[in-house]
C-alpha cells in the first residue's frame, strides 16, 4: 500500500510512467532484502548454537524473505506489463488518481503511524519494568520514527 501511495497525483501518463519506474527500483530493493533474509535464515540454521531459537528464527527469516522475493517479482512483472501497454497504463493512472481513494490511503497511513507511536510508548513504559534491552530498542525506534517524520516533512515542504 505504501509503494502504491507513491503513484498518486500523477497528472500525465509520462509522469505516471516515471513513478512506476521508481516503484520498480524500490521493489528490487525489497527483493534484495528478501534474498538477504533468506540467506540469513539459512546461515542461522547452519551456525545456530541454540537449536530451538535458530530453527524458529530461520523459519521466520526464510518465510518473510520468500514472500518479499515472490511478491516483488510478481509486482515487477505486472508493472513492466503496464509500462508496455499504453491503454492499461492510462486506465491505472486514472484509477490511482481517484481523490477519495487517495485521501483514504493517506488517512489510513497517518492513523496507523499515530496508533503505532502510542502503542510503542505504552510498551516502552511496561518494558522499563522488565527489560532495559527492550526499553532502549523501543526508545531508539521512537526517536528514529520522529527523526524520519521530521525529515519527510522538510522534504515535502521543499518539494511543494
Amino acid at each position: 500500500m505504501l509503494l502504491k501511495m507513491m503513484m498518486q497525483e500523477a497528472k500525465t501518463d509520462g509522469e505516471f510512467r516515471k513513478k512506476l519506474e521508481i516503484r520498480i527500483k524500490m521493489t528490487w530493493v525489497s527483493v534484495l532484502m528478501g534474498v538477504v533474509a533468506v540467506v540469513s535464515g539459512v546461515a542461522m540454521m547452519m551456525l545456530g548454537a541454540d537449536e530451538h531459537r535458530a530453527a524458529f528464527l530461520s523459519g521466520v527469516y526464510c518465510g518473510i524473505g520468500t514472500v518479499a522475493i515472490v511478491g516483488g517479482i510478481i509486482s515487477v512483472v505486472r508493472t513492466h506489463r503496464m509500462l508496455n501497454d499504453e491503454k492499461l497504463l492510462r486506465s491505472e493512472r486514472i484509477k490511482k488518481s481517484d481523490e477519495r481513494e487517495n485521501a483514504i490511503c493517506k488517512n489510513a497511513a497517518s492513523s496507523a503511524g499515530t496508533a503505532l507511536v502510542y502503542l510503542m510508548f505504552a510498551a516502552l513504559i511496561v518494558a522499563g519494568f522488565f527489560s532495559m534491552t527492550v526499553f532502549w530498542t523501543l526508545w531508539g525506534t521512537l526517536i528514529g520514527y520522529f527523526l524520519i517524520l521530521k525529515g519527510m516533512k522538510v522534504y515535502y515542504q521543499k518539494k511543494n
